[in-house]
């Protein structure tokens, strides 16, 4: 016993901060000189295999049942039923990686509910991963310009500026930046919930001209649909007929654009009037890239059958590559189930448990814009074997726990908070 309580105290508080803060970067990063086959993270893989250690220190070794009641059945059916019931599918790499996944976020928990983040820490964090971009971006447009090798560009494009800075490509980067700088305008307003806009461009001018250049440089469509994401905590009971004109002026002035003065705005446009017919061949001929990202969803739809038991149990590890088309674009032409991956793959209890997890770290009571915060890891989570879906999870956490107070969220089975 003495031991033991030796070892806790050699442990420096502030180490459980330094590695809840790490925990949370590593989810929003993934430079070149870390990406492994198929762009694989594999800095972030690393940690995720060496975060069970977290059990390691004493104030690591608790039980939270909100988290660790929804990932472990995850876990428990991603291994069990695949192979008692579709055994010539098992590949063990796959199924391994996903729990991982809940692994890493169970350890995560643990370390945020002891870690000493506040909103300053959250901005300051969100700020310096957001300055990280922009260097690294602005590096290599400079080697654009001069006609450099350009570091860490992952895959070259016809496009000379299409640049991707932190993440294998210009699309990633505006999702990983519009879903930061979402979080960072919801703890600003958190801690005073009468900042206007204007208030936070004034505390820290310069984060919001790196992420408006980074976005709105790397050329990509994404950066229309999610840039635009840090307004939404803005919108309130007084505000929100001023934000509704102003978004309803700023889309029919962008309809009214004559076509082919801005490619990606084409794109968009084009696709938005497809989308209502969900007919497959229009919204492909309308984009393709944007196709590719909704058109596995319309397939998976189509796929489920409650009449049949495999619906329950799964079809085995990646089924939906077998039953779905081709995705529209991509190296691998591989099939999609999109939302419906996890369902069609693994059964419906680890979808369940998977979709609980996700509402459980996102939705705060008395809170509606977590809706959204849901809706979005809900949409992400068609790819649950990579980042994005856990880092908007990791943000929540911390957000929900650390800077709205929600100490039941991360309440260990002796009731501890």
């Amino acid at each position: 016993m003495e031991s033991s309580l030796v070892r806790e105290k050699s442990v420096p508080k502030g180490i459980y901060t330094i590695l809840a803060i790490a925990g949370l970067v590593l989810l929003c990063v993934n430079p070149h000189f870390t990406q492994g086959h198929d762009n694989m993270n594999v800095l972030l893989n690393a940690a995720m295999c060496l975060s069970p250690a977290v059990l390691l220190l004493k104030r690591g070794r608790v039980v939270i049942t909100r988290v660790d009641l929804p990932f472990g059945i995850m876990i428990l059916c991603v291994i069990l039923f695949p192979l008692l019931f579709h055994r010539e599918t098992i590949r063990l790499s796959t199924m391994l990686f996903l729990c991982a996944y809940c692994v890493y976020i169970m350890m995560l928990a643990r370390l945020v509910r002891v870690a000493e983040i506040d909103s300053l820490v959250l901005c300051k964090v969100i700020r310096w991963i957001v300055y990280s971009y922009a260097i690294v971006l602005v590096i290599q447009q400079i080697c654009v310009l001069l006609g450099w090798t350009v570091p860490m560009w992952s895959i070259p494009y016809q496009d000379p500026y299409k640049l991707n800075s932190l993440m294998p490509e210009p699309s990633q980067t505006s999702l990983v930046l519009g879903i930061l700088m979402y979080f960072y305008t919801q703890t600003l307003i958190s801690r005073n919930s009468d900042y206007t806009l204007w208030e936070c461009i004034r505390e820290s001018p310069v984060t919001w001209i790196c992420y408006i250049w980074t976005i709105s440089t790397t050329h990509n469509a994404t950066m229309l649909l999610f840039g635009p994401l840090f307004l939404l905590p803005f919108i309130n009971r007084k505000s929100w007929p001023w934000y509704l004109a102003a978004g309803l002026a700023l889309i029919v002035t962008l309809w009214i654009i004559p076509s082919g003065k801005f490619v990606r705005l084409d794109r968009v446009r084009n696709f938005g009037v497809a989308l209502p017919s969900l007919d497959e061949r229009k919204m492909l001929a309308a984009d393709t890239s944007i196709s590719a990202r909704v058109l596995p969803t319309l397939h998976g739809a189509e796929l489920i059958d409650m009449s049949n038991l495999d619906t329950y149990i799964g079809h085995g590890v990646d089924a939906e590559r077998r039953d779905t088309p081709p995705a529209p674009c991509g190296e691998r032409r591989t099939g999609s189930a999109g939302i419906f991956n996890i369902w069609y793959n693994y059964g419906l209890p680890s979808a369940l448990a998977f979709w609980a997890g996700i509402f459980i770290l996102t939705i705060i009571k008395g809170r509606p814009l977590t809706i959204l915060t849901f809706a979005l890891a809900f949409i992400l989570s068609g790819d649950y074997n990579v980042q994005f879906v856990w880092m908007v999870l990791a943000f929540s956490m911390v957000y929900k726990y650390s800077i709205c107070g929600e100490r039941r969220l991360l309440e260990t089975i002796s009731g501890n908070g």
